[in-house]
């Protein structure tokens, strides 16, 4: 009897919405998560944020703001040592670089966008690149139940540009959040060798593989919070590629109000994170991310 009111008492929403969900195709059910995130992100108010990237041959920190017109962003500790007064001074004629040449932030504000536009191109093939199965069912990080998916290429869908050449040979798992309707982590793998575009014709060699993971970074917010590249290939069909990257975000907080890029610089320049009792509760909050200031 225990046991079952043990159940009966797991058995809650999240858990019936889950059923609910499978119910429907699994390629309807990314579909709909897609079209969610596509249409709605939760944004709200700016964010300030924490960006580590790693790749073989640097490892840096960085203090991100979102602004009215893209985002900015300070280098504040590189191999998790806090900048030297040199690096720290590069980095603000770097920044204040973009105030004395409004040409040079509007090319990086235009790299930008073609990186947000590739992305959602990228999501919004996602539903038709791939055959879905429902693979299982298992607790999330917040109590609810994910449904885990597994997916193939679609020997029906034909990439309408290169950039989108690489989903034809991929498969992989992904996990959702029904009660959201949200893509919450996907972990795929290269089949066989594709050509691809983004910004550098080349060919990405079997093998290669990716995970992202995201999450509701607070007020309803979802953003990545882990990104993990490992891909071989060719740039240029003759120049080695290798790409081998780990990104990880954290140490979010929202930032109200209208932001320019000259406030957001200042922002920056003057932010203290280790000063910032926001900063230092969320970067303690096991469901947003965890990190510790540079001193």
């Amino acid at each position: 009897m225990l046991g079952f009111l043990a159940a009966m008492c797991f058995v809650g929403p999240r858990a019936a919405s889950a059923r609910q969900a499978a119910r429907i195709s699994a390629n309807e059910l990314v579909s709909r998560a897609v079209q969610q995130q596509l249409a709605n992100n939760g944004a709200k108010a700016h964010l300030m944020y924490r960006l580590h990237r790693v790749t073989p041959d640097r490892d840096e920190l960085r203090e991100i703001l979102e602004i009215d017109d893209g985002s900015v962003a300070r280098v504040i500790a590189l191999k998790g040592q806090p900048l030297t007064s040199d690096q720290q001074k590069a980095e603000e004629q770097r920044l204040n670089h973009y105030l004395k040449d409004p040409a040079a932030w509007q090319q990086r504000r235009n790299r930008q966008r073609e990186d947000e536009q590739r992305s959602d191109r990228l999501l919004a093939a996602f539903p038709r690149a791939f055959l879905y199965s429902y693979a299982g069912e298992e607790p999330g990080a917040n109590g609810g139940s994910l449904l885990r998916l597994s997916f193939n290429p679609n020997p029906a869908y034909v990439a309408p540009n290169r950039d989108l050449r690489v989903l034809e040979g991929m498969q992989g798992t992904m996990w959702v959040d029904p009660s959201v309707n949200r893509i919450v982590r996907l972990q795929a793998k290269l089949i066989r060798d594709v050509e691809f575009g983004w910004g550098i014709l080349g060919r990405l060699n079997s093998g290669g593989s990716f995970e992202i993971e995201q999450r509701d970074v607070g007020e309803g917010r979802w953003e990545l919070v882990e990104t993990k590249l490992n891909f071989e290939g060719k740039e240029l069909m003759f120049k080695a590629l290798h790409i081998h990257e780990t990104e990880n975000l954290s140490d979010f907080h929202p930032v109200h109000g209208h932001i320019t890029l000259a406030q957001g610089i200042h922002m920056l320049e003057e932010y203290n994170p280790s000063t910032d009792q926001i900063a230092q509760q969320q970067s303690n909050h096991p469901a947003i991310g965890a990190g510790t200031p540079p001193k």
